[in-house]
């Protein structure tokens, strides 16, 4: 079984206390929302090393590419237009 952490990055101290339950927990992947801040990716990734998966108001083909090129393993989005990229 998969075991998917969500992580909503609401605020600094909400971002550290997520990534401290992650640390703990141990899941196969982290979605982080919104998924539109790549700093965020990356540095999630950096302290947890568990692959991310970036939601939330994902719009534009930038928006993909920018949570890629900063670790996201995954992209999920209601955008059915970037399912394909």
């Amino acid at each position: 079984m998969t075991s998917i952490q969500r992580l909503f990055a609401l605020d600094s101290q909400a971002l550290e206390h997520n990534i401290k339950i992650i640390n703990t927990l141990k899941p196969d992947y982290i979605e982080i929302l919104p998924g539109v801040v790549p700093e965020i990716l990356e540095e999630v990734y950096e302290k947890t090393g568990i692959p991310i998966i970036a939601g939330g108001l994902i719009r534009t083909k930038q928006d993909v590419e920018n949570a890629l090129n900063k670790g996201a393993k995954a992209i999920t989005t209601s955008f059915v237009h970037l399912w394909e990229l």
